[in-house]
């Protein structure tokens, strides 16, 4: 957080590559349709295959890194956290053109990135391990304490970077429209036609509410399957990565980037934004002529 006057957004028209295309991007009403009753949307060919290879090489070195310091053998999943700093090909996942435009028009402007992580999946050495458990919605403590039924706080893109798109690699299951319900069906209630395997190909985004019942299919395929997830909530809940990030990693992003990464002029914008804390608004109202749909005026 930056004191007052150091850093002045208020008239910023932000002109960085991603943004020359978020406007052929923005949500169509039957997207936002899909994603109100379904809870899930898929964006085919969001990567492309060059940014996927860079993406890839950066996952495949964290990854070495990862599992010598936290002793992991090859064969275990990988779960790394705070992965937006790890390298700067990551930054450019914050406000990608094929999705960002997607997730401002669901959630708004008041927005930040709360959570970035990586999970690698390598096959299974057991190879009669079937699927058992593992329904969760993500959210933390705040899914045990909100009233019922929960608002939408917030919603993850999962970035594909392996080839899933087959039986028995991996792939996210999600009982589609269940983040309308806030207890999970019991297994008696459930059946196969309830739930519905993500086969997707490499470069493949996934937008999803993170109130959606979801878990990990089993992996028996020849291939680790390497996914990164970006969480995006409004500014004023506290991030899982940082609240703030390092200047170092502020100093390489323009306005609307540092806005995703927690920066703005003072606490109180958090929750009574200025035009100089969200310049994702000015953008919007210069480059869409409009609010976005969200509640209230303020």
């Amino acid at each position: 957080m930056v004191e007052k006057g150091q850093w002045d957004n208020s008239n910023v028209t932000v002109t960085n590559r991603a943004s020359q295309d978020w406007l052929q991007y923005c949500a169509t009403q039957e997207q936002l349709d899909t994603f109100n009753n379904d809870g899930y949307l898929i964006v085919e060919e969001a990567l492309t295959p060059q940014i996927i290879d860079q993406l890839t090489e950066a996952v495949n070195r964290v990854e070495q890194e990862e599992r010598k310091s936290q002793k992991l053998s090859t064969d275990a999943i990988l779960t790394k956290f705070r992965m937006v700093v790890e390298d700067d090909i990551f930054l450019e996942l914050l406000d990608w053109p094929k999705t960002f435009p997607l997730l401002w028009d669901i959630l708004g402007w008041n927005i930040q990135l709360y959570i970035s992580h990586l999970i690698t999946y390598p096959p299974e050495l057991d190879k009669d391990k079937v699927p058992t458990d593992g329904w969760h919605q993500d959210g933390g403590r705040p899914v045990r304490e909100m009233e019922r039924p929960q608002p939408r706080l917030s919603l993850k893109i999962s970035y594909w970077l392996s080839d899933v798109d087959g039986p028995d690699c991996g792939a996210m299951q999600i009982l589609p429209g269940s983040h309308k319900r806030d207890v999970l069906p019991s297994e008696s209630d459930l059946n196969s036609n309830d739930i519905l395997e993500l086969r997707v190909k490499p470069g493949t985004a996934v937008l999803f509410d993170r109130r959606i019942w979801h878990r990990r299919g089993v992996n028996h395929s020849d291939i680790t399957r390497k996914v990164l997830f970006f969480g995006y909530s409004y500014r004023w809940l506290r991030g899982l990565d940082y609240n703030v990030l390092p200047e170092k990693i502020l100093a390489k992003c323009d306005p609307i980037r540092r806005q995703l990464l927690g920066d703005g002029v003072d606490i109180k914008g958090w929750w009574q934004p200025t035009d100089a804390d969200v310049p994702l608004r000015t953008w919007i109202q210069e480059n869409r002529g409009d609010e976005l749909p969200i509640w209230g005026n303020t």
